[in-house]
């Protein structure tokens, strides 16, 4: 019953770069004040370094409790825990192209990426107010063109990029459209069409967005409106503790030489 939240689990960081598009243009694409680069950055290191220190320190303190119990420092042999990729995760930059491969905390490279998404957004800031939906398209095209055509080494940016930005554009679509139960039709099909054939991500996620951005005018109870924003403010820490607490069980596990099948079998 589980095996498919681990096979495809995966797609929720796409996911996740999508909300944040909108996200983003429902904080600062909603307003005619100036947002300065200070309040940008302070605003982003405050809701994002934070829990992103504290878990690296978690993990490097596991490591080296995995050293003194396991004689290993090394849990994954497809990680790079060294200093070097530290030094890279201290300044959140862990999946900028400099690294060898995922290290430390590592479901932290989907974040790294999207900070280099933020810096993009913030500087486009006046012309996304300026020309709106149109450049937002136009920059998901330019995006896929380089994409497609191969010409840009930095894939996973670029597919940030488009999926960020797709979420701009279903902004701007639901911004001023009046509500009505027969545009659910749209996502539904959308989101019918992402299966069809090849599983297709960037139909999928703004669909998905699209439709729960159109559920929300069906809430009317405050209790259902908590819930949802609770839950969304525990997503970034349950993303970033979920490792720790895998790492902890992992050495658990080689020091009491259990059975790996108890995590291993699907």
């Amino acid at each position: 019953m589980l095996e498919i939240f681990y096979n495809y689990g995966f797609y929720g960081v796409h996911v996740f770069y999508t909300i944040s598009g909108f996200i983003f243009s429902y904080v600062y694409l909603s307003t005619d004040e100036k947002i300065g680069l200070k309040v940008f950055f302070i605003n982003r290191f405050a809701r994002l370094y934070p829990l992103h220190f504290a878990t690296l320190i978690i993990v490097t303190i596991l490591l080296f409790v995995n050293l003194f119990i396991n004689n290993s420092f090394q849990v994954n042999p497809f990680h790079f825990d060294n200093f070097y990729h530290f030094i890279l995760q201290l300044f959140f930059i862990s999946a900028w192209g400099f690294d060898s491969g995922v290290s430390f905390n590592a479901p932290i490279w989907s974040v790294s990426i999207e900070i280099g998404i933020y810096i993009l957004f913030f500087f486009l800031l006046a012309q996304l107010k300026k020309f709106k939906l149109w450049l937002a398209i136009s920059l998901s095209f330019i995006f896929l063109s380089l994409d497609k055509l191969g010409l840009s080494d930095y894939t996973l940016f670029l597919e940030c990029a488009r999926l960020f930005f797709s979420g701009i554009i279903v902004y701007y679509i639901t911004k001023d459209v009046k509500f009505n139960n027969l545009l659910f039709l749209v996502p539904l099909i959308l989101i019918f069409l992402s299966f069809y054939g090849n599983f297709k991500t960037f139909l999928f996620c703004p669909a998905l967005l699209l439709f729960f951005v159109l559920l929300e005018n069906k809430i009317k109870k405050d209790i259902a409106k908590t819930f949802f924003k609770i839950s969304g403010n525990l997503t970034y820490a349950l993303y970033l503790l979920h490792y720790p607490i895998i790492l902890s069980i992992i050495i658990i596990q080689e020091k009491f030489n259990l059975p790996g099948k108890i995590f291993l079998n699907t």
